[in-house]
């Protein structure tokens, strides 16, 4: 296990939601955001839809078709009417850990720019 999983990982850690500030690296090239770290409620990692072209233009990325559309549960358990489509993928460091290929649904989401799931 990697440092960043045991860091995920950890008993205490997810006792509630919080915020984080991370990098999503690709091709040398770095993009900064804020994460919503939650437990409870994230299956996905999912990156807000307003955010998408800006991440994608900087780090000389594509976003993906999947290959079967998805449909999220939003936090009060409900199934989202939001259908997902497409995906990114990029590396990810918080502090001083790095996780590899890091797969980020793409969809409207509220207050947030990233949700991150556990790893």
């Amino acid at each position: 296990m990697c440092k960043l999983d045991e860091i995920l990982s950890k008993e205490n850690y997810f006792e509630k939601s919080f915020l984080i500030d991370a990098h999503l690296i690709s091709q040398n090239q770095s993009f900064s955001l804020r994460f919503l770290i939650d437990s409870d409620s994230v299956v996905y990692t999912i990156i807000h839809s307003n955010l998408v072209d800006k991440v994608c233009e900087k780090l000389g990325i594509q976003s993906i078709s999947l290959a079967k559309e998805k449909l999220i549960r939003d936090y009060d358990e409900k199934i989202s009417k939001k259908i997902i489509t497409h995906k990114i993928l990029l590396n990810l460091i918080i502090e001083s850990h790095k996780k590899l290929t890091v797969s980020m649904l793409i969809a409207d989401i509220d207050h947030h720019e990233v949700i991150l799931s556990k790893l």
